[in-house]
């Protein structure tokens, strides 16, 4: 291994335990400030929010430039790649010590008490001992332990339903006491959360010390290495699938949301958020079966870039949906069918994925001239309708401005609307680096 690999592997690591640190001490602060209604001790949560961001994109952009300047192999690889993985639940668990955060000023400001029988500390303690134990066991490159913290999710799981169940029940007792039961649901909710992305760094541990995908082995059939490349292509044209029916629900959630129908919202947000687990699961299973000595390292490193570009496009759909809980505004109806529009406008910007990828894998495959032209025109569309989203985009947020209203109102429409663009944005993004594949095959 050279000198400059090996430092650059070193403050991979180094980054990266300083952001498991930070972030084990935000969830433990958080649960901490909703058991004791501590306002300040939120506020310290809600802060270290922005230094958990500022080592997510340090660390990313270290990986990234690894992998394309030092070309590690191997155990190097596998520990560069999963920490990719690894900063995005590390930034989620942060974000998930931020809504629990939330919660305290929020019960503060309510004027009764929770008298429901229901008691989360046995949940949080769980959820806590499953994260502090996963930051020791990747410490350790302990896999055994790694996968002992992946049994325990199930557990967590049960304690959910079990308080969710206890508060809605109390609830329909007690009508007095729903908007505390709510907050109370919520923090139920994020705790499950937290059990969840423990798990998934379990199973990067078990990846990066011993080379094996645990999430879903069954998924993948046996492979050929004849059938190697188009093999590849197949998965990232069912990864492309589920993306896009991700994206395709978008809509529909909008406008629950718009006509203020929470009901509805949640039982489409349910049903998005299943798919883009899938399809997380997917991407885990294809960068855990890439080939060996068929794809040179360079190769790796762009189709390792597409297939974030292409999830990042379903992780677009799950922010505009967590977005959406935040606050319930009302907008305009003029206004509110114009952000639908251009919502519906860049999920068909994401549609056009999945030809890019059966086109650019004829061309691969076959030498199809035809088909690698096809390719390029459809590049050249996808950058086409995301200039006019964005143009489109631009005209929406002028209005938006114009409104006379409060400034909350504003940013939350404003956010949402970015929130929007990344899904044609990153779209463009996955179909530059498709075209620069097959320019090179």
């Amino acid at each position: 291994m050279s000198v400059l690999l090996e430092k650059n592997l070193q403050d991979i690591r180094n980054h990266l335990l300083e952001m498991c640190r930070l972030v084990v001490e935000m969830v433990r602060s958080a649960v901490t400030a909703f058991e004791k209604r501590d306002p300040e001790l939120a506020e310290k949560v809600i802060a270290q929010d922005m230094r958990v961001d500022a080592l997510d994109v340090a660390i990313d952009r270290l990986c990234l430039e690894t992998i394309a300047l030092k070309h590690p192999v191997a155990s190097d690889l596998r520990f560069v790649v999963s920490t990719l993985d690894m900063i995005r639940d590390l930034e989620r668990l942060g974000d998930q010590a931020v809504n629990i955060a939330e919660r305290v000023p929020r019960l503060l400001a309510l004027p009764h008490v929770f008298t429901c029988p229901v008691d989360l500390s046995e949940m949080a303690r769980k959820a806590l001992r499953m994260l502090e134990e996963v930051i020791n066991a990747f410490v350790g490159r302990d896999a055994q332990k790694a996968r002992e913290i992946k049994s325990w999710d199930d557990e967590v799981d049960r304690y959910k339903k079990l308080v969710i169940e206890k508060i809605v029940d109390c609830m329909e007792k007690n009508p007095q006491t729903t908007r505390i039961g709510v907050e109370y649901i919520v923090v139920a909710q994020n705790l499950e959360r937290v059990a969840d992305l423990a798990t998934n760094i379990a199973e990067e541990i078990v990846y990066i010390v011993e080379g094996k995908v645990v999430k879903h082995e069954k998924v993948l059939p046996e492979k050929t290495e004849e059938k190697e490349k188009p093999y590849l292509f197949d998965l990232l044209e069912r990864h492309a699938r589920l993306v896009i029916e991700c994206t395709e629900r978008l809509p529909l959630a909008l406008e629950a949301y718009f006509k203020g129908d929470k009901e509805r919202l949640e039982e489409i947000s349910r049903d998005i958020i299943d798919i883009e687990r899938e399809a997380d699961r997917l991407k885990q299973n294809i960068r855990g079966h890439l080939p060996y000595g068929i794809i040179t390292p360079v190769d790796k490193f762009e189709l390792f870039l597409y297939l974030k570009e292409q999830d990042a496009v379903a992780d677009a759909a799950e922010d505009i949906l967590k977005w959406l809980t935040f606050k319930q505004v009302a907008v305009p109806e003029v206004l509110s069918s114009k952000i639908l529009k251009l919502l519906e406008e860049n999920v068909k910007t994401a549609e056009f994925l999945g030809p890019l990828i059966e086109k650019s894998r004829l061309y691969i495959e076959r030498g199809d001239e035809a088909s690698r032209q096809d390719a390029k025109e459809i590049v050249r569309e996808i950058r086409r309708r995301e200039h006019e989203n964005d143009l489109f985009s631009t005209e929406i947020k002028r209005e938006v401005f114009a409104l006379d209203t409060d400034f909350s109102r504003v940013y939350f429409l404003l956010q949402l609307l970015e929130y929007i663009g990344e899904i044609s944005g990153r779209s463009e993004n996955a179909a530059d680096l498709m075209r620069a594949m097959i320019a090179k095959a």
